[in-house]
């Protein structure tokens, strides 16, 4: 019988309400049990405090102090005081990725925390089945215990002993953070029974004594090293032998995930693990939701700074010491350098309702490097659930001639599609601050105008939509119901419905009028970035960290497409004014264009060189406005496919972009305190607005073009107009 077994409440053991049935597992600091409460019937598990290299069980139930010298007494009580606080600071957090804690008691001369019973495994177990674990399901894992992680940062505390034994996958797949080590950093501080209070390979130098201090940081690194077990197979080295090493000038004895996963895994994902286990600190990042950008793809190397929209919600603990240097985790630029421009034929076709007989060895000599189709043979199709993967040509691969033949190719149309949209007067770009709207406690990411113009919603990293009134600014009302930040908002453009979408992996459905949530709908559980309703407000679109563009129908909430092709985050979505086609944009720089009636891909384009960040059609459907983090707006035809315009006077990222109702406008939010109107038909800067002070996440124009709406990082909503 082991020392922890032999230590163990026998089963059958009767503990308040409890009655111990098994030993569920074991550890440095004490034991697990599996236990019923006898009131309701309910399995529970229960931890017990049990420092093993300073106590022991008494022959009977009570905890002793076999060595009473001053020192273990000490430790032991310290250690206790800990582990109670832990269990008090617990028992108040409601987080899906968090254990809970129902309640804890004392007796036996120790402690206990009775936490909720769920079925399921540790990733240790998992790992000992698999060795390794795949891209899709080691983010399916990591990124909801982020947001756990930041939850916990956010109050203050902190888990100092993350490991692939501590994350618990239920028997759903969902994880959670368990065994929280407070109290045996405790005991570590006090510099005794260090050997029990780590786990080597997973601790940094600062949890070491008279090492360092630990923090947010600290966690950051224990969880890029459980990433790191997961794609190389085994532990990695010990924090203090790395230490030591750099120390005597030497080489790191860690092999860098960079180089060990190059083969499996993205080289941003693998970047973003050797940023997490630097050996410094300062190096790291400093929370769990510069972590989290950083594996999304919206963190960029050498700034501290995010620079993509929407972000996460930022953890609200100041960064103490700024990192030197970081991984680029930027999207990958192509071999020579430079954008490679796929500009599509067919779009007008559909568009106008036309399909004319036109072979490829016609136009092959005009179009030659300006058009490319998207395959014939294999079309991209919409799949309800199941994720495919589908292999492209290489870029240099020759495609097969059509046979000859006789021409009979026909000419384009000669005239553009025709979009039915509201006539309304050119007004002046708005150009003066009327109000300001102050409410939310956080970075305000969306804001939407009602179809009448009457209201304005808004949405941000406090997880509260805010309704106001336009002509007085009063708020109006509060809508609560996400767990986590709110990226994107907007109403139906029949005003019946108004959407929301956040990192909580959720799109909801509200009734405008009432307040009330009418529904939710999901992807895959990753974070929505961006949503849109059809013109004829039966469709709901949105994309986010899924790589799919999820489209549902409104009214009975089946989803009708799930539109794969991205190689990264899904930053921005919208529809065409007239509804046939769907367009998305993201981190791998590229705007796809979608066939609505059917979900195949119709094209892609690329000439970003940078992630696309934000997207906008015109109001008559003429041009779409394309922004990226490189600080490029581009200007695409919609009719012939070719870039029109570029717009490279900006200073910073292009992080949302509106056209007015009128047309004559192009307005730019930029990671930076100005909001930049363009001329929309020249391409000339036209007015600067300066009053934020913060990042501009997010701007609309209201239905009539009077009224542009901006929110900010300085957590202010502002409403412009012409003077």
């Amino acid at each position: 019988m082991s020392a922890f077994h032999k230590n163990a409440l026998p089963a059958g053991y009767p503990l308040a309400e409890y009655t111990i049935e098994s030993v569920l597992g074991h550890g440095g600091f004490g034991l697990t049990y599996l236990a019923r409460d006898t009131r309701l019937g309910a399995l529970v598990a229960i931890k017990e405090y049990l420092p093993h290299e300073i106590a022991a069980r008494d022959g009977k139930t009570a905890v002793i102090i076999p060595n009473a010298s001053r020192d273990a007494v000490r430790d032991y009580h310290w250690g206790l005081k800990n582990f109670v606080k832990e269990a008090r600071a617990l028992a108040r957090f409601k987080h899906p990725n968090i254990v809970r804690v129902l309640r804890f008691l004392e007796d036996n001369g120790t402690a206990y925390m009775v936490m909720e019973y769920e079925e399921g495994g540790t990733l240790a177990g998992q790992l000992k089945q698999q060795k390794r674990l795949d891209e899709s399901s080691l983010l399916r894992i990591i990124i909801p215990i982020l947001n756990g992680l930041h939850a916990v940062h956010e109050a203050n505390m902190l888990h100092l002993d993350i490991k692939p034994e501590n994350i618990y996958l239920r028997s759903d797949g969902r994880p959670m953070l368990i065994d929280f080590g407070s109290a045996r950093q405790a005991i570590t501080a006090a510099g005794h029974v260090q050997k029990i209070a780590l786990t080597q390979g997973y601790a940094p130098m600062e949890q070491y004594p008279d090492k360092g201090k630990p923090g947010p940081w600290t966690d950051i690194y224990a969880l890029g090293a459980t990433m790191y077990r997961c794609i190389s197979g085994k532990r990695p080295e010990d924090g203090m032998e790395r230490y030591r090493a750099i120390l005597k000038y030497t080489v790191d004895p860690l092999t860098p995930a960079v180089k060990i996963g190059a083969k499996h895994y993205q080289k941003n994902l693998l970047e973003c693990i050797d940023w997490a286990m630097q050996i410094y600190p300062k190096d790291r990042p400093q929370s769990a939701h510069e972590f989290q950008d950083g594996l999304m793809g919206k963190s960029r190397g050498g700034s501290r700074e995010p620079i993509t929209s929407p972000p996460l919600a930022r953890s609200s603990r100041p960064v103490s010491t700024p990192a030197p240097s970081r991984p680029r985790v930027a999207g990958r630029r192509d071999k020579n350098g430079t954008a490679v421009r796929w500009i599509w034929a067919g779009l007008a076709l559909i568009a106008v309702g036309v399909v004319p007989v036109v072979f490829w060895s016609d136009i092959k000599p005009v179009l030659s490097g300006l058009l490319v189709f998207p395959k014939a043979e294999q079309p991209k199709t919409a799949r309800p659930a199941t994720r495919t993967t589908s292999v492209k040509p290489k870029r240099n691969q020759t495609r097969k001639s059509a046979p000859k033949t006789k021409r009979v190719a026909k000419k384009p149309p000669a005239t553009r599609p025709v979009y039915r949209t509201r006539v309304i007067s050119n007004l002046p770009a708005p150009s003066k601050l009327f109000r300001t709207l102050n409410g939310h406690k956080d970075w305000v990411l969306s804001v939407m105008f009602s179809p009448d113009g009457t209201r304005l919603a808004t949405g941000g990293n406090d997880k509260i939509i805010r309704l106001w009134d336009v002509g007085t600014g009063r708020l109006l009302g509060s809508l609560g119901g996400h767990g986590y930040a709110i990226n994107a908002v907007t109403y139906s453009p029949d005003g019946k419905w108004l959407a929301s979408a956040g990192v909580d992996g959720s799109v909801r459905l509200w009734n405008p009028k009432s307040g009330l949530q009418q529904g939710a709908l999901r992807g895959y559980g990753y974070a929505f970035y961006a949503i849109a309703f059809s013109p004829d407000a039966k469709r709901l679109a949105a994309g986010g960290k899924d790589r799919t563009v999820f489209v549902w129908d409104v009214d009975s909430g089946a989803q009708l497409y799930a539109l794969e092709g991205h190689k990264g985050d899904i930053y921005a979505v919208s529809f065409s004014p007239d509804g046939k086609v769907l367009a998305s944009a993201g981190a791998d720089k590229t705007i796809r264009l979608w066939d609505v009636s059917n979900g195949q891909e119709i094209a892609s384009l690329f000439g970003h060189k940078d992630k696309v960040l934000s997207l906008a059609y015109s109001p008559d459907g003429k041009w779409l406005a394309t922004g990226d983090a490189g600080n490029v707006i581009r200007i695409w035809n919609t009719y012939n496919g070719t870039q029109e315009r570029t717009l490279t006077n900006l200073d910073r990222s292009v992080l949302s972009l509106a056209y007015s109702p009128d047309g004559k406008w192009l307005a730019a939010g930029t990671a930076a305190d100005t909001i930049r109107i363009f001329d929309a038909r020249s391409g000339r800067l036209a007015q600067l607005l300066i009053d934020h002070e913060g990042y501009v996440q997010t701007v609309a124009f209201s239905p009539d073009g009077m009224v542009l709406a901006s929110g900010s990082r300085d957590n202010s909503v502002k409403l412009w107009k012409s003077k």
